[in-house]
């Protein structure tokens, strides 16, 4: 298979002609986690419903709380900042208040915002506002970070001059910008049909594969190994998601032999069957890191599940489904804080040593990593209705409500540590807002239950 890739690789970045059906790569293998034969079998927690109450509510109380989230409190925060209704674009070094702290406008966060507005116009009442919102900051990014070929500049300030001093050259060393672009770009072109923009976002990828592919590819560092060419979960999760969301309305068979690449090294070639975890770096030719082996980035591997979930539904692949809905479990029930609560989202070491202790690291919970677990569970009850779905969701909704939730300004505390206090992350502002995992969430849960009550409380097909 890695013979194939190589060939494919140099296929798709070249824009070489679509491969014939029968050059396709032949699909993923199922890890040995689970059997072909228990794949095909229901849970025997599973049922054909979904609960009429989760988190004390019922399912239209919940949906209108999600709502009131939404509108109510965490779009109108952006308002007041850090969405820049004049030139476009959005800050995310804010205050409590709102107000701006730093005005620079880096590329995830264009992208990530983009996206968001989009999404919201295509299935969350199509106001026209929100339209404007992610036309704005496409035309501001597309301007003043757009370097041509799939490339971007990673980071400018508010009137869209280049912070150099952020990465030589003023472009990323990694993928995650352009690929981030690009899933904001592919969710605007379903709302104004624009071809520029889908081209762009199709050669931000081709971009991005091609330097990932790149044995001299630099955007991963790991302490302690010096190679470069590194592997990381998280790039192959972003090419699953961005490439989900673009093939469910448009066919192309090297994408989708692109797709079944990396569906195939996150079940298989991350995955660490001896330890029953996933890896979250590996060597260009993804073999395992020496002293990583038993180490997993929780927070990651749950987020890169749920998409794999996504996938699996656009796939009607049942078998792929109940493999990672098993791993969600497996790594919520290894990972949670059974003292405090909340979910240890960093590293997870199978074994102690003098440096760390064995099991997750529980002194830094991010708040991104629990609106995983809280979109992970729900997926998994709408399609299974299993109780330990509920149960784990509702606990993750409770801790996040307590510890996260409680700002008064509708933006969830972006990290706390194992108390529930104020956690400033390694290398990231304090006045840091996120304009992306919280809101994700929320629209995905909301939509979740919308689809359950339309659905008189059955559990939908997979």
């Amino acid at each position: 298979m890695k013979s194939n890739r190589k060939t494919f690789i140099k296929n798709i970045v070249s824009g070489a002609a679509t491969v014939s059906a029968g050059s396709l790569l032949p699909g993923f293998i199922i890890g040995n986690d689970i059997s072909k034969a228990e794949a095909k079998k229901i849970s025997s927690s599973a049922t054909t419903t979904v609960p009429e109450n989760i988190a004390g509510m019922t399912l239209q109380e919940l949906r209108d709380d999600y709502k009131d989230r939404i509108f109510n409190q965490y779009l109108p925060f952006w308002d007041k900042g850090g969405y820049d209704k004049e030139l476009g674009g959005f800050m995310c070094e804010l205050y409590d208040d709102g107000s701006v702290q730093n005005d620079e406008k880096y590329i995830w966060y264009q992208g990530r915002a983009i996206w968001v507005y989009s999404f919201l116009y295509n299935n969350l009442g199509r106001d026209k506002k929100h339209l404007e919102i992610a036309s704005k900051t496409r035309d501001f990014m597309i301007k003043n970070m757009y370097l041509g070929d799939g490339r971007w500049r990673e980071s400018v300030n508010r009137k869209g001059i280049p912070v150099e001093s952020k990465v030589a050259q003023g472009t990323s060393s990694d993928i995650y910008g352009a690929m981030f672009s690009a899933a904001g770009l592919i969710e605007l072109f379903k709302a104004t049909s624009n071809k520029e923009d889908l081209e762009i976002a199709k050669k931000s990828i081709m971009s991005s594969v091609k330097a990932y592919e790149s044995p001299n590819y630099a955007g991963i560092t790991v302490n302690g190994i010096n190679e470069k060419g590194l592997r990381t979960l998280g790039h192959s999760f972003m090419i699953i998601w961005v490439l989900n969301n673009l093939l469910r309305f448009q066919e192309d068979a090297q994408l989708e032999e692109l797709q079944n690449e990396h569906i195939n090294h996150i079940i298989n070639d991350f995955w660490n069957p001896e330890y029953g975890i996933n890896n979250e770096n590996l060597f260009h030719d993804y073999s395992r890191l020496p002293g990583y082996e038993s180490v997993m980035y929780t927070g990651h591997y749950l987020e890169t599940l749920w998409i794999l979930l996504q996938e699996a539904l656009r796939k009607k692949d049942k078998q792929l489904f109940n493999t990672v809905k098993k791993r969600i479990r497996r790594i919520i029930e290894m990972g949670w804080d059974y003292v405090f609560d909340g979910l240890g989202t960093e590293n997870y070491y199978v074994f102690g040593s003098k440096e760390n202790c064995q099991g997750a690291e529980y002194d830094l919970k991010v708040m991104w990593a629990h609106t995983e677990l809280l979109i992970s569970t729900m997926m998994v009850l709408e399609y299974t209705g299993e109780t330990w779905a509920k149960e784990w969701y509702e606990r993750g909704r409770a801790y996040c409500l307590k510890n996260m939730a409680n700002t008064g300004n509708g933006v969830w505390r972006q990290a706390v540590d194992r108390f529930g206090k104020d956690k400033k992350r390694p290398d990231i502002s304090v006045f840091r807002k996120d304009n992306f995992h919280q809101i994700r969430y929320q629209m995905m849960n909301l939509l979740s239950l919308e689809r359950m009550i339309n659905n008189n409380y059955k559990t939908s097909q997979v």
